[in-house]
């Protein structure tokens, strides 16, 4: 039996706005991977990373439900506000999860100070001052916002900057990187600023911690055959890295006393490799410089330890905005040695080329219906002689390969847009102009879709086809350069999106475990679609409605055992939008409610399954606590029609104390019915066409706050 108090989870976070700890940075010229020159099998040289302060408590969770993102709005903005209450309601984000912003500039692009101070540092400061950051993973941004930022300020004056690197960045990938923008750090526009982002696995062998001086150092014993002492400085600096992130040093120090002739320290350092996590036994059967080896009875046994992961490409994970990825891209939870991030897209755009607002909510409809449908289709990757093809073909045959090792149909094919007639799950493309319709392939409802040019998310050019065109004929979700990025590999998901995608990840996570540097992409669509997520999936057996004391209640999970879930492993307790508790998952719970104050709470409960995926899955329910009579009620009509051409009335039914009353839209402040009176006049401008969840809000004379239940309404245009 688990047993949760509200006083019991204990934490120690650091603000979201504070700068990072700044080593070095590193802007390249090249378009490709930052590397410099590979001396031997699994050794690379690269600049020291830049590291970061911690987002929050160190221990370590991925993936996303509703209770995990932020939806952002612009408050000035009637279609920003409808198209956040229908996707918050839709997919039940806890009210303190919405943040209304009431100074966004107007246009589609803004200053990056602009940027700064009127939308990504008040909402890092609002999830802070909520009590978010132990567990928010994503930030989404409703209609009405700038798209495109003017980043040359930070940029400009870098010297020998690549001229690939040009200074326009996205609103969601400018939020991704939210650390290194918010304290004007410009290291978050080269070529790997993404180190989530899969790889192929050898670059995962690359030293760390090691300084510019220890880099040369090891070169030139490298290039001088003195291959002891070069594993001496190895050893020494694996000793100062934490488990999860050691392995490559312990590798690369195996490398190098195999090569100077000490098959006994190689095989033990390949052992701790191992033991910290080494996965690829191809590489060690492989490698050359254990060639020497591959007659060694102790190597024969240790290797045999070794997993056998595919050596081509890291497996999937889920994201994690409280670990620290190194610059191997392993994740730890020590912020000297890594960078950590916020997932970030934008749920529609509909203003200049974007869609048409009821386009903008059917799609969103549809996406969000399509969870755990697991859809059947085909995944086609068009190859041309087009270069924007080419720039992502070499990737094109290991995707397909492995989504049909999982059990999909995906195919290559030598067109600019999939068949007539076909259904398809996923398709990567490259030309210019397209219009899907006169294709006429079916886009399944949950696919992701995507198509490489230059002008994709510049919705004020008319020159390209946009990334709304699959948006709007049934796409979950799709991307595009919001200025002209180049062709360059890095800037735009790499096919195995689709791979990602269909092992279990939300589309948020699948377009950022494939994009190596993202500021200038826009994302757009449903961040939460995960048509192939198979969550740990479970059932409020026993719950309490009502509570007249604080008194301890009991809960019970029924875990569905189906094949078509997961196992949970850890279990989560969320109260009113902040993370209490989390443990080993028990389906027998016990929950106390010390401290509280009367009224409306709303209690979730969260199951995450195992990594590497760890997908999650909630249930929420309301109670009050107190005797019914001190409760608050709000009344209002089910439906309002602005046709009917009377105001919208809300009314305080029942309050047990005389004063003011705050009425709230999930988290906004609305408006206050005086002392002495029973109702207030609201008008659609302030809360936004659609389904509209409302709150009654009363500071009681002993100081605690009373809060109603949810009062749910559809306003109608």
């Amino acid at each position: 039996m688990l047993f949760f108090s509200a006083v019991s989870f204990s934490n120690s976070t650091r603000p979201l706005t504070e700068p990072p700890r700044a080593r070095a940075t590193f802007i390249g010229k090249s378009p490709q991977f930052a590397t410099k020159k590979r001396f031997f099998a699994g050794f690379v040289l690269l600049a020291p990373l830049f590291f970061l302060l911690p987002l929050s408590f160190s221990t370590v969770h991925a993936g996303a439900t509703a209770s995990n993102w932020v939806v952002v709005v612009n408050g000035q903005s009637p279609t920003s506000r409808s198209i956040a209450n229908l996707y918050c309601s839709a997919r039940n984000l806890p009210p303190r999860n919405i943040i209304v912003l009431p100074n966004v500039p107007d246009g589609d692009q803004v200053s990056i100070d602009q940027f700064r101070e009127l939308i990504l540092g008040p909402v890092l400061k609002e999830i802070e001052t909520r009590g978010l950051a132990n567990h928010i993973q994503g930030i989404a941004y409703s209609a009405d916002f700038p798209t495109a930022v003017d980043i040359g300020p930070d940029i400009n004056a870098i010297p020998n900057k690549s001229p690939y690197l040009t200074p326009i960045g996205s609103i969601n990938g400018l939020t991704y990187l939210f650390r290194l923008v918010n304290s004007k750090n410009p290291s978050y526009i080269g070529f790997e600023s993404n180190l989530y982002a899969a790889r192929p696995v050898v670059h995962l062998l690359r030293p760390l911690s090691a300084s510019q001086e220890q880099l040369k150092q090891l070169t030139d014993l490298v290039a001088q055959s003195k291959h002891a002492e070069a594993a001496a400085i190895l050893d020494s600096l694996a000793k100062a890295l934490q488990k999860e992130c050691a392995y490559p040093m312990h590798y690369q120090a195996a490398q190098q006393w195999a090569l100077a002739g000490d098959s006994k320290q190689a095989v033990r350092r390949i052992e701790l490799a191992i033991q910290d996590g080494l996965q690829y036994r191809e590489l060690l059967l492989k490698d050359p410089a254990f060639a020497t080896l591959q007659e060694d009875k102790d190597f024969i046994r240790v290797s045999k330890r070794c997993k056998a992961l595919p050596a081509d490409y890291v497996p999937t994970r889920g994201f994690d905005a409280r670990a620290f990825y190194s610059s191997n891209s392993l994740a730890g939870n020590d912020p000297a040695q890594g960078l950590s991030y916020m997932l970030s897209t934008v749920l529609a755009v509909t203003r200049d080329l974007g869609l048409m607002d009821i386009e903008a909510k059917r799609n969103l409809r549809v996406s969000i219906l399509a969870d755990y449908s697991n859809p059947k289709g085909t995944f086609f990757f068009t190859k041309t002689d087009d270069v924007r093809t080419k720039t992502r073909e070499p990737g094109f045959a290991m995707a397909v390969s492995k989504l049909q090792s999982r059990g999909m149909n995906a195919r290559i094919i030598s067109q600019e847009m999939p068949p007539r007639g076909e259904n398809c799950t996923g398709v990567m493309m490259g030309t210019p102009q397209f219009h899907w319709n006169q294709g006429g392939a079916n886009l399944v409802p949950g696919s992701i879709a995507d198509n490489l040019t230059s002008l994709g998310g510049a919705m004020t050019s008319s020159e390209q086809s946009k990334l709304t065109e699959f948006l709007r004929f049934g796409a979950a979700a799709s991307s595009g350069a919001v200025t002209e990025p180049y062709s360059i590999q890095n800037k735009f998901p790499h096919p195995m999106i689709h791979v990602h995608y269909v092992d279990g990840l939300t589309a948020a996570e699948a377009f950022y475990s494939s994009v190596l540097c993202p500021y200038q992409l826009l994302i757009v669509g449903d961040p939460l679609c995960q048509p192939y997520c198979k969550p740990p999936r479970f059932t409020i057996e026993k719950q309490t409605a009502t509570l007249a004391d604080n008194k301890p209640m009991t809960v019970l999970l029924k875990v569905d055992e189906s094949s078509a879930a997961t196992e949970p492993e850890q279990l989560q307790w969320i109260l009113d939008g902040i993370l209490r508790s989390q443990t080993p998952f028990d389906p027998d719970v016990t929950i106390k409610l010390d401290n509280i104050d009367p009224g409306a709470h709303e209690i979730r409960f969260l199951a995450k399954s195992a990594k590497p995926i760890e997908q999650r899955y909630e249930q929420a329910f309301w109670l009050t606590v107190g005797k019914s009579e001190a409760q608050l009620k709000l009344d209002a009509p089910k439906v309002w029609q602005n046709s009917d051409d009377k105001p919208l009335v809300i009314t305080v039914s029942q309050t047990p104390e005389r004063g003011d009353v705050k009425i709230l839209h999930d988290f906004e402040e609305v408006g206050t019915i005086s002392a002495g009176k029973s109702n207030i006049e609201l008008t659609p401008a302030k809360l936004g066409y659609g389904s509209v969840r409302l709150y009654a809000e009363q500071k009681l004379a002993n100081g605690q706050t009373l809060r109603s239940l949810p009062l749910a309404i559809q306003l109608d245009p």
